[in-house]
């Protein structure tokens, strides 16, 4: 594939903004360097459409988000554990008035009387 000189200018230029933005969504360089990476590679197949459009950054910028997105949610997906964790839980007994309403609600229960 021959390289476009356009496309090489627009790096040269517009690279360090890139990975500022990517820095903005990932939070650390080394994402930051990957999202740009593989945006600019996309950039690149697609550089004979958008080579006429105004603003070639902005499809990178999309793209950048977009995979930001996707890796995301990837990372963010639930993970199944074969094992639950198990916490033991203990419920504060009724006191007073309450615990004889719910003695008298199981009484009734048990004996079928309790009206609907």
């Amino acid at each position: 594939m021959e390289g476009d000189p356009r496309f090489a200018e627009f790096v040269a230029e517009r690279g360090d903004a890139l990975l500022r933005y990517g820095y903005v969504l990932a939070g650390n360089p080394h994402d930051a360097a990957d999202l740009v990476q593989e945006a600019l590679l996309k950039l690149r197949g697609a550089w004979h459409r958008l080579r006429l459009k105004d603003n070639p950054e902005s499809y990178a910028r999309t793209t950048m988000a977009r995979l930001h997105i996707a890796g995301w949610r990837l990372r963010r997906r639930e993970q199944l554990a074969w094992d639950p964790p198990e916490r033991e839980h203990h419920d504060e007994l009724p006191s007073g008035d309450e615990q004889r309403m719910w003695q008298a609600l199981a009484s009734a229960t048990r004996s079928g009387t309790t009206s609907t």
